[in-house]
């Protein structure tokens, strides 16, 4: 019998991340919170592995199997089971918030959660015909600058399977008093929300998710975050649909807009593997040792042993990991390579600028997530009536997402030919300088 390495025994010492949750999801390419262990012949524990005849198979196949490999570690876990909550016991939460760093594996939890939707709405679907479980699609960054409500209202119709997208009236709006029609004032994108509503009230759609939702933030006026929020909060209104905005912590800046907005939503923090965390440290080699068992390699490759290398160039988050792991895999399989070593890792890793910049951005999100003592004092003070509420007030009231330079000047140009209003000297005036020899 083959005898355990150090990891494979630190392995089945945590039994994948000793947790105690057991999530099972009967769907093609779902996860558990544990992995299927099997047994050998005397019975003991074996790690997992990619399928043996894999290894005869088309280096694509390979490759997508990899790709397609998901781990279900625990923050993954925590963050996935809470939204679940959150989605199907909504309560008065018409908006729900899942934020993360980028690349943490939130696109990830959004296509897990629509398999599970699907799964507990089959007997209502074999009911109803009629019903959509989900509507689901991707906030498209805009080009201009600013974020195009009538393209995202035409995809989510599109998602919706919704018919004559492009042939849509809106009646109480050509129709003046008098019930005469009156084009010019219709307008497109009041036309297609109100398309939206109607098909999400007919549809009956357990939640509306949207992902890359920061996108949504994209301004190039004038325009406050709180217009873009209640914009959001009226479509979630008016459909009776819940909204799962998922995104970077740049959604931050939606959260806390508002105190009926924070009173009436739920946020969820997917957050990646701190170093600072022993406990994160070991579920973070767990899942980069899954990683090593089941790429479909003929020579097993030796990811553990630099354990601190791929955390320092993913900062953490597993589907960076994941991505890295995938890309190196794909390019040294067309090159014919029966194994991996550092070195081939090493020359598709992220710089470390790159990887500066994402810690960067990852510390200002969970910085501003971190509860301090000068937050408590603030608190204090504010039910205590020891200070005035607008020194404390939040500055992404007034914020906006691209700041436009403001004039200098307040003055107006006048009208051709008209004067502008100022004293005239007269004749019997003294100069200043006749003044002062006097």
């Amino acid at each position: 019998m083959k005898m355990l390495s150090s990891g494979e025994t630190r392995w089945i010492k945590n039994q994948m991340f000793r947790k105690s949750k057991s999530l099972s999801i009967k769907i093609s390419g779902s996860f558990n919170m544990r992995p299927k262990v099997n047994k050998d012949a005397e019975g003991s524990d074996q790690i997992p592995l990619f399928p043996e005849g894999l290894l005869t198979e088309p280096i694509e196949a390979r490759v997508n199997y990899f790709k397609s490999y998901t781990i279900a570690h625990p923050l993954l876990m925590d963050a996935f089971s809470e939204l679940i909550d959150n989605v199907f016991n909504p309560s008065n939460r018409t908006i729900q918030f899942l934020y993360g760093p980028s690349g943490v594996g939130k696109t990830t939890i959004f296509k897990k959660v629509k398999q599970v939707i699907i799964e507990r709405s089959l007997p209502s679907l074999e009911a109803d015909k009629g019903i959509i479980p989900y509507a689901a699609l991707e906030a498209v960054a805009p080009d201009n600058g600013s974020f195009d409500w009538k393209d995202f209202y035409i995809r989510l119709l599109e998602e919706l399977r919704d018919v004559a997208i492009n042939h849509k009236v809106d009646f109480d709006a050509i129709l003046n008093q008098n019930g005469f029609s009156n084009l010019r004032a219709q307008d497109p994108n009041r036309t297609l929300r109100k398309a939206v509503e109607s098909t999400l009230r007919h549809r009956r759609p357990i939640v509306l998710m949207i992902d890359e939702a920061q996108h949504m933030m994209k301004m190039t006026s004038g325009k406050r975050l709180r217009n873009q929020m209640d914009s959001i909060k009226s479509l979630a209104s008016q459909s009776n649909t819940p909204i799962v905005l998922i995104g970077t912590y740049e959604l931050l800046q939606f959260t806390n807009l508002s105190g009926q907005l924070a009173r009436r939503s739920d946020d969820v923090h997917f957050q990646r593997y701190r170093m600072e965390n022993s406990q994160h440290m070991e579920w973070f080699e767990s899942a980069l040792y899954m990683f090593q068992k089941n790429m479909p390699l003929e020579v097993e490759p030796d990811l553990i042993g630099h354990t601190d290398f791929f955390y320092e160039r993913c900062i953490g988050c597993i589907g960076t990991l994941k991505d890295w792991l995938a890309k190196t895999l794909e390019m040294k399989l067309l090159k014919g390579e029966k194994s991996l070593t550092i070195d081939d890792f090493k020359e598709y890793a992220l710089s470390i600028d790159q990887c500066i910049k994402m810690i960067r951005e990852a510390r200002e999100g969970e910085m501003k997530l971190e509860e301090n003592d000068e937050k408590k004092r603030t608190l204090y003070n504010l039910l205590m009536a020891n200070v005035m509420p607008n020194q404390n007030c939040d500055e992404n009231d007034e914020q906006t997402y691209d700041h436009k330079p403001q004039s200098k000047g307040h003055s107006k140009k006048g009208k051709p030919g008209k004067r502008n209003p100022k004293r005239d000297s007269t004749e019997g005036s003294v100069k200043e300088g006749e003044q002062d020899a006097v």
